[in-house]
């Protein structure tokens, strides 16, 4: 398998390892390791104060690929298929029940993207996939033959901000009465109907994030996550996190205003009666961004947003 062009240019690297100056110490989990690229970095850079590595990802190919690249570290290493969400029960399994440090790279890898077998990109023919767990069954083309009219627009609006998505979902539902869609291409050209000339490529990513948004159940999965890295980090543990659409990015900045805050009392309250106290520190006031060099080098840097927060120590905020 040949490896992608880009395979050595992770997104807001320096910045990344930046946030984590501040690591207590122990483990370290990269809970979308994809090919390696940040585990790498951060790896070397905190060099004598990992105890131990863990890689996990959906796709098995990415491991595999993770694995190889960070085999010269002599930090124990361990590498895990499985899904974010679950992160606590996946390194309980493991034996772990705390880490210094987190790091979630949203989205979709190179290594995905730029394979036309696995279906993720408009740009080539490839069958109707997008599954980032393979093992997984429900694929690209269930969704794009088999949801009704009204589902689809539904998820290319909320998932894709599409403009136009009563009316390509419609497009899409007449394509496909005379025959399945089988394929990437054949949904490009059949949504492309729907969508004006100028603003073709930008609508296209649009739809085909959606749809694959809705194949791996990816908002869902990342709430959760959220939910569970504030859970198993340490006293002084670092959560970062790199999205890449206006809805991940959403996510991310209203969970940890809510970390940050704790007390989930109304507005008006003039105590606090909920009890729930701060769980962790911001590292970053606004989301961290790349620099007109970095998005130069990689395009798909561009709509990166990085942020990052520390867990507070519990016995000195009583949480």
């Amino acid at each position: 398998m040949d490896e992608p062009a880009d395979l050595h240019v992770p997104v807001l690297l320096e910045e990344a390892v930046r946030l984590f100056e501040s690591f207590p110490g122990g483990f370290l989990v990269d809970g979308t390791v994809g090919m390696g690229g940040h585990a790498e970095a951060l790896l070397a850079a905190l060099a004598g104060r990992v105890r131990g590595f863990v890689g996990v990802d959906r796709d098995e190919a990415a491991l595999a690929v993770a694995s190889k690249r960070l085999g010269c570290f002599e930090t124990p290493l361990r590498f895990v298929h499985g899904n974010f969400r679950e992160l606590p029960r996946l390194l309980a399994v493991e034996g772990i029940e705390g880490v210094g440090g987190i790091l979630l790279d949203l989205g979709v890898s190179s290594l995905q993207i730029d394979r036309a077998d696995r279906g993720f990109s408009y740009r080539r023919k490839g069958p109707l996939d997008m599954r980032m767990n393979r093992s997984e069954t429900k694929s690209a083309l269930d969704v794009v033959n088999h949801y009704s009219e009204k589902e689809l627009a539904d998820i290319l609006r909320d998932f894709g901000e599409v403009r136009n998505a009563r009316a390509i979902a419609g497009e899409i539902v007449r394509e496909r009465s005379a025959e399945p869609i089988l394929h990437t291409d054949r949904l490009a050209r059949t949504v492309s109907r729907r969508i004006p000339a100028r603003r073709r490529n930008a609508e296209l990513s649009r739809v085909f994030q959606a749809i694959r948004i809705e194949v791996n159940d990816e908002l869902s999965s990342l709430g959760e996550a959220l939910e569970g890295c504030v859970e198993i980090l340490d006293d002084g543990g670092v959560l970062a996190v790199i999205a890449y659409h206006s809805l991940e990015d959403r996510m991310v900045k209203r969970a940890m205003a809510r970390f940050v805050k704790g007390c989930e009392c109304p507005p008006g309250f003039p105590v606090c009666r909920c009890g729930k106290k701060p769980l962790v520190e911001r590292l970053t006031r606004r989301a961290i961004q790349p620099g007109e060099k970095e998005i130069e080098r990689n395009g798909r840097a561009r709509s990166a947003r990085l942020r990052a927060v520390r867990r507070l120590d519990r016995e000195e905020n009583g949480s």
